[in-house]
Parts: structure tokens; C-alpha cells; sequence
């Protein structure tokens, strides 16, 4: 019995002895663990920066297209006569050489020029607008080596090859100018009968002056007799093809004020970036464009700037490669991803967290051991993006796999 006493007494005395600390033992175990090193891996990777940011998908702003005269000689039909017969239809594009419309059985050319078709070119005719029918009509095929400046027979046989082609034809004299023709032809053979029958000892000065009249008028009406282009046969646009945005003529109307609008046809993204991230970009640099409903796009940064750049903001306009597959989101928001830069190939790359810069500007990382031991390596830094640098070692060795200290100094 006393020797169950004393082993009863030895247990609870064991057991007491297992729940009592000690002050020192207490506060130790309420002591914060050694603090772990935080690392990240080093990796080998190609590393791509972008800038992100918002757009819509437009054409340029458009350009009120109208009538610039009467279309077929004016001795023929007048304005107020005049109807369309052949209205365009919107959406479509126009190139140089293209009948817009027709009016009351004419068509309605649209050719380059900056000069405005003001007047009707009939032969003999000089100037600007002559210069820059004959450039259209060389660019077309129609002739070669005009420039003159004068509306001559070969400017007449390349505008007649110009209605040939569209299936019309050219502006011919009309029967009045023809009558006018052959009054004249006749009164220069009436002033030479005339001559003719003065007895050769009268005087015949006023004879030969009135034949001589009617042979100068005769020569002046000839001079701007034949072919012609009408004022409102052409219309004269700076750029050409262009983009018929919009059509407000009609068959049957009056061929009277707006047809309709232009636009460039060349479908763009434009929008502001943020002037921080305008730093970043530069014409030339590539972009992918993400439609809502996924379609990738790929295109390129046409300009940035313009005059709608402030302080805080940048304009911008992105060219898709592929117009027909950006043209039907006209009008619809797309995310733009500009690459600003990429490295060649795969690099080492760490997170940006992971590199020191010391009081001496040198930068360096911290690669930690599996024992836990830290080395510094001096690096070169490269290509930021996401978060992640490329480093170049310069002193010391780092390799992929290596585990760097992050946040540590």
C-alpha cells in the first residue's frame, strides 16, 4: 500500500510538472517565429510590353459632295430641266474615273484634281483645270504627254475615250452651234463671191475687208468648236477613291444642291490615351484590335497627336492591315493592345520587386540558396513589363531556376 501511495503521489507530481512554465517559458513561446525569406523564381522567357487602352472603330469626318454646273451643253437643256436618272447608292467607294451619277441621261465623272470644275473646257481652252483634266486623263490610260494646259485635239480624243469607256458619249457641238457653223462657213463664201465680182479696176477694199471679217469670225467660232466637257460633267475631289458615306439625291429630284457626303474609305481607330502612356507609344509600332464580339485584328499606329491633344490627354489614330475585317464595327468601341516593346527571344526575367538599387546606382538582385544563404548579383535591367524586368547578370552568376529575394535589401 505504501508503495502504490508513494508511485500514485510520483504520477500526479509528473503530470503537475508537465503543465507548470516558468515566466521565461511562457514568453518564449509567445515570441514571433524567425521571419522566412520571400523569393520568386528567375525565368527564361520572351517579355512583350504593351499599353492598353480604348477606341472606336471610324471613317473620317465627311465631306458635303454637290453639283458644280449643268450637266450637257446649256444650249440644249437648262438647269431647272435637269433630272437624275441614276442616283448612287451609299456605302459604296469611288474611284477616279467612276461615274457618280447620271443626270437626265449624262454622267457625272469623278476625277482628281484640287481645282474645282468651274467652267465649262471647251477646245482652246487654258489654265489650271485644263492641267489637271489632262493629268486625270493620262493617270486613266486615256492619253500620255499631256500637260499643256491647252485643251487641244488630243485632250478632245482622250476625253472622247474617258465617255467611251463609262459607255457615253462626249459632248459634241450641239445643232445650234452646227447652224452657227455653216452660217458663218456661208457668209465667208457669200464675202468671197463678193470679192469675186468686183471688176479688177474698182475698188475692191471694202470687199476683201468684209471677206476678211467673216473668215476671222469664221476662225474665232471654229477655235472653241468641237468636243467639250460641261461644268457639271466632273466633279474634281483632292483624294480619290473616297467612301460614299451618305446619299441625299434621288432619281426623279432635281439635280440640285448636296448629293451626298464623302469620307476617306479607309476605316480607322481613334481615341485619347492618357499622355503618361502616350510617352510609351510612336508611330509605326504594332497593335491588335479586339472587337466585342472577339474578332483580333491586327494594325498599326497610324499618328498620335493632333489637335485634339491637351495636357492630359493624346489623340490617336490606329490603321487596321485588314479593312474588311474591321469595317463592319464601324461605329463600335474596340480595345487596342499597342506593343510598345519586346525582347529578342527569351530572356531572364524577375519580378521588378526583386531589384535593389544602391546608393552608388548600381542594381543588383539577391538570389537565395536552398541553405538559406543570400548572394548579391550585379544585373543590367532591360524591358519592364507586368510587374517583370529582364536582368542581364554582370557580376556574378544567375541562372533560371534561381530563387531571388523579394522586397529584401
Amino acid at each position: 500500500m505504501v508503495v502504490c501511495a508513494a508511485l500514485a503521489t510520483g504520477a500526479v507530481g509528473w503530470i503537475v510538472g508537465t503543465q507548470v512554465r516558468s515566466p521565461a517559458d511562457a514568453a518564449a513561446e509567445h515570441r514571433a517565429p524567425s521571419p522566412s525569406l520571400v523569393t520568386a523564381p528567375v525565368l527564361r522567357k520572351a517579355l512583350t510590353s504593351t499599353v492598353v487602352i480604348q477606341g472606336t472603330v471610324a471613317y473620317s469626318a465627311a465631306t458635303p459632295l454637290a453639283l458644280n454646273g449643268v450637266v450637257g451643253s446649256p444650249g440644249e437643256s437648262s438647269e431647272k430641266a435637269q433630272l437624275i436618272t441614276k442616283a448612287p447608292s451609299a456605302g459604296g467607294t469611288v474611284k477616279a474615273g467612276d461615274v457618280l451619277l447620271e443626270v437626265s441621261g449624262r454622267p457625272v465623272f469623278v476625277l482628281p484634281g484640287e481645282v474645282p470644275m468651274y467652267r465649262t473646257l471647251t477646245p482652246g481652252s487654258k489654265g489650271d483645270d485644263v492641267k489637271q483634266l489632262q493629268a486625270a486623263l493620262v493617270a486613266l490610260g486615256h492619253a500620255s504627254g499631256l500637260r499643256s494646259g491647252t485643251f487641244d485635239n488630243a485632250t478632245a480624243t482622250a476625253v472622247g475615250k474617258l465617255y467611251a469607256r463609262a459607255g457615253y458619249e462626249e459632248q459634241k457641238p450641239t445643232a445650234e452651234q452646227r447652224r452657227q457653223l455653216r452660217t458663218l462657213e456661208q457668209a465667208v463664201d457669200d464675202a468671197k463671191a463678193a470679192l469675186d465680182a468686183v471688176p479688177p479696176d474698182a475698188d475692191r477694199g471694202r470687199a476683201h475687208r468684209a471677206h476678211n471679217d467673216a473668215k476671222a469670225e469664221l476662225n474665232t467660232f471654229r477655235a472653241s468648236y468641237g468636243t467639250s466637257v460641261p461644268s457639271g460633267e466632273v466633279l474634281f475631289l483632292p483624294r480619290l477613291p473616297v467612301r460614299l458615306d451618305a446619299v441625299t439625291a434621288k432619281a426623279g429630284a432635281a439635280a440640285s444642291g448636296q448629293i451626298g457626303t464623302v469620307t476617306d474609305p479607309t476605316v480607322h481607330v481613334q481615341g485619347a490615351v492618357p499622355t503618361l502612356d502616350a510617352r510609351l507609344l510612336r508611330a509605326g509600332l504594332s497593335a491588335t484590335l479586339l472587337a466585342t464580339d472577339g474578332t483580333e485584328v491586327p494594325a498599326t499606329l497610324d499618328t498620335l497627336g493632333g489637335d485634339t491633344q491637351s495636357a492630359a490627354s493624346t489623340a490617336f489614330r490606329i490603321v487596321p492591315k485588314d479593312q474588311a475585317a474591321l469595317a463592319p464595327f464601324a461605329g463600335q468601341a474596340v480595345r487596342v493592345t499597342v506593343q510598345v516593346g519586346a525582347t529578342e527571344g527569351e530572356v531572364l526575367v524577375v519580378p521588378v520587386a526583386a531589384v535593389i538599387t544602391g546608393a552608388d546606382g548600381r542594381t543588383r538582385v539577391r538570389v537565395v540558396s536552398a541553405e538559406q544563404v543570400v548572394r548579391d548579383v550585379s544585373v543590367r535591367t532591360g524591358l519592364t513589363a507586368f510587374g517583370e524586368v529582364h536582368v542581364t547578370p554582370l557580376e556574378g552568376v544567375l541562372a533560371q531556376g534561381d530563387r531571388v529575394l523579394v522586397g529584401g535589401s
